[in-house]
């Protein structure tokens, strides 16, 4: 499989990644009231507030460990341009 190819299938697998909406987003909203958090409506929401908090930690560290694998994925000059700092020399 050539270079191109290969970043042709990395692309094509980023666009079906679902975007994600976070509970933790949500509550935010939910309980936010004039610009100021409710804090008394999120100590009744505490179970929610702890999945959700639960929830974006792991979707974070999914997130990491995606990143760290593309990070490791060699570029080429077609992808970043002749002389590029990530280059070798």
């Amino acid at each position: 499989m050539t270079e191109k190819e290969n970043i042709d299938r990395v692309v094509i697998a980023l666009k079906k990644v679902p975007a994600k909406q976070l509970l933790i987003i949500e509550l935010a909203n939910r309980f936010t009231r004039y610009g100021e958090l409710d804090y008394d409506g999120l100590a009744e929401a505490q179970p929610q507030v702890n999945m959700a908090i639960a929830e974006a930690k792991m979707y974070g560290a999914h997130t990491l460990v995606a990143v760290d694998t593309l990070k490791r994925l060699e570029a080429i000059p077609l992808d970043v341009g002749p002389g590029h700092p990530s280059l070798p020399e």
